[in-house]
Formats: C-alpha cells, sequence, structure tokens
C-alpha cells in the first residue's frame, strides 16, 4: 500500500473511531432515534446522485437497511444514551465480528478452521470477562443493548455478502432513505416527550451530528470504497481494528472512562480473538487472489 493511502486509512479507521464519542455527544441532547433520523435525512440528501436502479436487490437491500439502518444504528445510540462508559461499548460491539462468522457458517455454509474457533471463544471470553467488572455491571443494561447492536450488525453482513453491482456509496444512500420511515415512527412513539430537546440543543451538540454523517459515515464509507477499489479487501480490513481502539483512547480522553484490569483484559482477549479472526480472513482471501 503507497504511503499516502496507508495514511488515509489510519485517517478514516481513527475518524470512524472517534464517532463512537461523537455519537454519544449527540444522544446527550438529542433522542437517539430521531439523532439517526437528522443523520440519515442529511446522507440520503448528500448520497442521492448515486442512488440507481436496484432491480433483483430490492430484498437484499430492504433487509440490510432494517438490520443495519435501524436495529443496529438503533440499538447502538440507545445504548450510548443509557450509559456513559463509552469505551466499555466500543469493545463488546466487537463480538460482531465473531458472531458474522458463526452466521455465515450456519447461513453461508462457511468453513471454520480450529483455530478461527478458539479465536471465537477468545473473543466471547473477554466480553464475559469484562462484564463482570463493577463499572460494566452498573451499565448492564446499556452493554446488553449494544450486545443486541452486535447482533443485528452481524446479521446484516449475511444479506450484504449476497448483493452484487451496488457500491457503498450507493448502498448507504439507500439504507438511509428505507431506514427513516421506521426510525421515524419509532420516535414518534417512544420519544415524542423529548422531541423538546432539538429546541435547547446547544452548538456542541448540533457539531457532533454534523461530525457523525461525515466521520463516521461519509467519509468512512466512501474512503473504504476508494481503498478497496486499489487495493485487495484482506490489506483494508486489518487496519480498520483501529477503529475500536481509536474509541477507547478517545471516550477516557472525553469522558473520563475508567479502565480497570478487568476491562483491560477483557479488552485484549476480545480484541486477540477478533485479530485472529481478521487475519484468518487476510490470509484466505490471499488464497483466493
Amino acid at each position: 500500500m503507497k504511503p499516502i493511502h496507508l495514511f488515509l486509512a489510519i485517517l478514516i479507521a481513527s475518524g470512524a473511531g472517534t464517532n463512537w464519542v461523537g455519537a454519544k455527544i449527540s444522544v446527550d441532547y438529542f433522542p437517539p432515534f430521531l439523532t439517526i433520523v437528522m443523520r440519515f435525512f442529511i446522507i440520503a440528501i448528500c448520497l442521492l446522485p448515486w442512488l440507481k436502479s436496484i432491480k433483483g436487490q430490492k430484498f437484499n437491500v430492504f433487509m440490510v437497511a432494517i438490520t443495519l439502518g435501524v436495529l443496529q444504528f438503533g440499538f447502538m445510540f440507545l445504548a450510548l444514551r443509557l450509559s456513559s462508559d463509552v469505551s466499555t461499548l466500543a469493545i463488546t460491539n466487537q463480538i460482531y465480528v465473531p458472531l458474522s462468522v458463526i452466521l455465515a457458517v450456519i447461513f453461508l455454509g462457511e468453513k471454520v478452521t480450529p483455530l478461527r474457533w478458539v479465536a471465537i471463544v477468545i473473543a466471547f471470553s473477554g466480553v464475559i470477562f469484562m462484564g463482570f467488572d463493577p463499572i460494566a455491571l452498573s451499565h448492564i443494561d446499556a452493554i446488553l443493548v449494544v450486545i443486541l447492536s452486535a447482533i443485528f450488525l452481524s446479521v446484516s453482513s449475511i444479506f450484504m455478502r449476497r448483493l452484487n453491482n451496488i457500491n457503498v456509496l450507493q448502498l448507504q444512500g439507500w439504507i438511509a432513505i428505507i431506514a427513516i420511515i421506521p426510525l421515524f415512527i419509532i420516535s414518534f412513539i417512544f420519544e415524542k416527550h423529548l422531541w423538546y430537546e432539538v429546541q435547547v440543543a446547544p452548538l456542541e451538540g448540533w457539531a457532533a451530528v454534523i461530525y457523525g454523517i461525515f466521520a463516521g459515515s461519509l467519509i468512512f464509507h466512501g474512503g473504504w470504497y476508494f481503498l478497496i477499489r486499489r487495493y485487495p479487501v484482506s490489506t483494508v480490513s486489518p487496519l480498520m481494528l483501529l477503529m475500536p481502539i481509536v474509541g477507547i483512547l478517545t471516550g477516557v480522553i472525553v469522558y473520563g472512562d475508567e479502565l480497570t484490569y478487568r476491562i483491560i483484559i477483557g479488552g485484549i482477549l476480545t480484541m486477540v480473538g477478533v485479530t485472529i479472526i481478521t487475519f484468518m480472513n487476510k490470509k484466505k482471501m490471499n488464497s483466493i487472489d
């Protein structure tokens, strides 16, 4: 990879990592589901030029929009609203990687080597070990919600694997358009009493929403699309492991998250498992290449 593209990959991963704190700031000032509606509305407008026909792929795109745009984003933002500990949520969210592997085995018939099964066990054991930390237990509701978010992120990957001839920006645009209506309905039913928050939100809250739109969505997905058109996915994917690390560090710096020995050890175990799975994917992709 060229040095300039390596720098771009690091910048993209760092921007997406800091988006955890950006999203947390957003939901501190706005209702979580309404926040996603605002984000998707602007994203849909920005990506209108990429919206093309999805004939023959409507079902899979619709399911990606529901599982990813509505359920994964919805539960993630709700978890951030419920918890003040960003770092623990950023670590826990990484179980979507082993979950995706398990679902691929069940629904796509993929084969998993013994080493990858060991990695899956390591990743889950890290989350379980971390879950018994007093700090984590004090936010157990948020951790359970972010686990639901990770589950639906994994489910969305199954439908993504079935898509053909649709680029990242096009998919992002359709997700935004399809997801807006159900997200708005959920917000109208469960959050209408919180809509006053939009009127009293300070500039910091609006800045966080805008930052999330560009750093967490448009720049990240646009940059990802730029890189994977020039390099194998197996080369780019490991660099994205920086995202949770940056998210954890940002949570410590901005929110003063406390990293106890259980959270540190559990986080290390989870990231070791995720890293093994990622590099095993890299080895598999290189053999295909």
